[in-house]
């Protein structure tokens, strides 16, 4: 399986969700910040190390990155297979740029309005922008994919039909849905993987396996995905780095960093490299980059979270 290099572009998001991670970004203030030609030369690096065009633009909210629209044209300039994480809310300002993006992965963690808004604590309005633009992107571009994210949870009233309701507008547009396990999954909000194999089941959809460490479940040409954050995965195997390191994107910060660890605060420094030029050291730091952390760093950090 091909890890994406996955690009964090900012800290900066309009929603407040009680339960995000913000992929890992560092709260680290700098100066500088990575311009659209430096991803550009990131990205162009490390497809021609890893033979793979792969690239998701993430954040934060990557729609608000002032430059997102600009990127994108660059980036499928490249031959760049472009996916970007989004809340959705912004789609409708970048319409056009839509043509050039792979996959949408939209956060849409209930289709229940003031849960919507309890969740992302922001009006209720906006799950209706965001369900409208997603019909309108889906007829101006029916080849891009789109995929709703859900991260269940007991808060939020999860329940089969919450499920169902899920599903029907994921036909609707011709999406698929990855239900995501809310990490860490021992907390009390959780609603467990294995919960949702059995709503699945119940549902009457089939498993069918992968190359990746997402499962997929299929019924009638529907598919949803059920995945763990990969610390989760990676806590259940005997050597959690290699599972780890097998399983990665290359996470690139907004501010000129190679992120590690999503647990700690471990980071490569590359800003002297991308603006001098020095493109052979900056692979390699890549390359030590996508080796993240130590075994011992590892699970120190997995047995603060797990333990």
């Amino acid at each position: 399986m091909k890890n994406d290099i996955r690009f964090l572009v900012t800290k900066a998001c309009n929603y407040d969700c009680y339960f995000c991670h913000s992929e890992g970004a560092s709260e680290a203030i700098r100066r500088h910040q990575l311009r659209v030609e430096d991803y550009v030369t990131l990205y162009d690096i490390y497809s021609k190390m890893e033979e793979w065009n792969g690239v998701t633009l993430s954040g934060g909210e990557p729609l608000l990155f002032k430059d997102i629209d600009s990127l994108l044209e660059k980036l499928n300039e490249r031959g760049a297979n472009i996916t970007i994480v989004t809340n959705g809310s912004l789609l409708h300002l970048h319409l056009p740029s839509m043509k050039y993006v792979k996959q949408l992965n939209v956060s849409m963690h209930t289709l229940n309005p003031a849960m919507y808004s309890q969740i992302t604590n922001r009006e209720e309005r906006k799950l209706y922008i965001v369900k409208e633009t997603l019909k309108i992107i889906k007829n101006l571009y029916p080849k891009i994919k789109i995929r709703l994210n859900v991260t269940p949870c007991k808060n939020q009233n999860w329940s089969l039909q919450e499920l169902k309701g899920l599903i029907t507008f994921a036909e609707e547009i011709k999406a698929s849905i990855k239900c995501t396990e809310l990490f860490p999954n021992n907390i009390e909000d959780c609603v467990d993987i294995e919960i949702l194999r059995k709503e699945l089941q119940e549902l009457g959809y089939i498993y069918k396996p992968t190359e990746s460490r997402t499962e997929c479940f299929e019924k009638a040409g529907n598919e949803i995905y059920l995945t763990q954050c990969t610390c989760s995965k990676a806590i259940l195997y005997d050597n959690p780095v290699v599972y780890c390191r097998k399983n990665h994107d290359l996470y690139v910060n907004y501010n000129a960093t190679f992120l590690l660890c999503r647990l700690g605060t471990e980071s490569i420094d590359f800003w002297e490299e991308i603006q001098e030029g020095k493109l052979d050291i900056l692979e390699l730091k890549m390359k030590l980059a996508k080796l993240r952390v130590s075994s011992e760093t590892c699970k120190q950090h997995l047995r603060c979270v797990y333990f």
